[in-house]
């Protein structure tokens, strides 16, 4: 080996030598009592729980309150049509005038015939049975003429009016009449909603025409459609100028009942150990996780349960904390 090789290899080991002895004498970290971890700098922000009604959206349609096949109980010629199609009738007013005819005669024979057996009945000149049996055959008789005269069963608009003149079979229709005031607005809640609505709540209608109205909900089934697994709601609405026709479609949005709520950007969202969504907040200094429930989640950002009413949520860095560690914080 020449002397150059040699003058190499001790300086080598000489540098070796040198690091091994600054290694022995250096002080031990615990003598200065080790080096501070520092704090993780994080974002939050001050956050007040508020009340809030979640909207539930469902499709509706206005429904006629009553819809009616007004219905002959005889078969006769119609005389007299007393309305025209889209006429308002009050109820008890005729419609359909058929034909008495023989009607009238019989019940004219039938009435003169019980009054007279009344009479003899007071002189005691009559049964029981025979006064009966009379009274029998005028009440007959009188139904039979009051079937002539089909009148409307209740306030409502008249249509699919029968013809004057034509011959009126038992059971044909003489006309539909419907029901507008009050009306009834419909909607299906899916199932995952249904706990939430209840009779009583407030509802807003907006039908595709522009009008807008607001009521309450009047009712909720309590079972399930069989075939779309949603349950009918339904509202009502006083129409007494009758704007609102039978059949219109639009939105129905339902107000929940309030509960306290914060609004909080989606961005400060974590996944809690077991999957689910949970909020990183600062308490005292230190970190909380707490597992929230998402009401509503929009563009701007969600509405939440699972906080306390006044709580330091942490909006930037959540990523970098875990529960029960120190940290700085900045208000955004």
């Amino acid at each position: 080996m020449n002397k150059k090789n040699l003058r190499m290899a001790g300086l080598i080991v000489g540098g070796v030598l040198i690091w091994m002895l600054l290694g022995l004498f250096a002080p031990a970290e615990n003598e200065f009592g080790g080096r501070q971890a520092t704090k993780i700098t994080v974002l939050t922000k001050n956050s007040s729980a508020t009340d809030y009604r979640l909207p539930i959206y469902t499709k509706s349609e206005s429904e006629a309150f009553s819809k009616v096949e007004v219905k002959s109980q005889t078969s006769e010629k119609i005389i007299n049509m007393h309305f025209s199609d889209g006429d308002f009738a009050k109820k008890g007013e005729i419609i359909c005038e058929l034909d008495s005819g023989q009607r009238l005669a019989n019940f004219k024979r039938a009435e003169i015939e019980f009054n007279s057996q009344t009479e003899l009945k007071k002189k005691g000149l009559i049964s029981d049975s025979a006064l009966v049996s009379a009274e029998t055959n005028y009440e007959s008789a009188k139904i039979e003429l009051e079937r002539t005269k089909i009148s409307a069963p209740f306030d409502g608009f008249v249509e699919d009016l029968a013809k004057e003149g034509q011959l009126l079979q038992n059971g044909q229709n003489c006309a539909r009449i419907i029901s507008l005031s009050p009306l009834k607005i419909v909607g299906n809640i899916p199932e995952i909603l249904v706990s939430k609505v209840e009779v009583g709540q407030d509802v807003e209608i907006k039908f595709l025409s522009g009008q807008q109205y607001n009521s309450k909900v009047t009712f909720l089934s309590r079972g399930a459609d069989s075939q779309t697994k949603t349950f009918r709601v339904e509202s009502e609405l006083i129409n007494t100028d009758y704007l609102i026709k039978d059949g219109l479609t639009g939105e129905m949005i339902i107000y929940t009942t309030p509960v306290k709520a914060h609004f909080v950007p989606t961005s400060a969202f974590l996944l809690a150990d077991n999957g689910d969504v949970a909020l990183a907040q600062v308490n005292d200094g230190k970190v909380k996780i707490s597992v929230v429930n998402i009401l509503r989640d929009t563009k701007e950002g969600a509405w939440i349960t699972g906080l306390d009413d006044n709580v330091r949520i942490i909006v930037s860095g959540q990523g970098f904390v875990k529960q029960g560690e120190e940290v700085n914080f900045l208000d955004g």
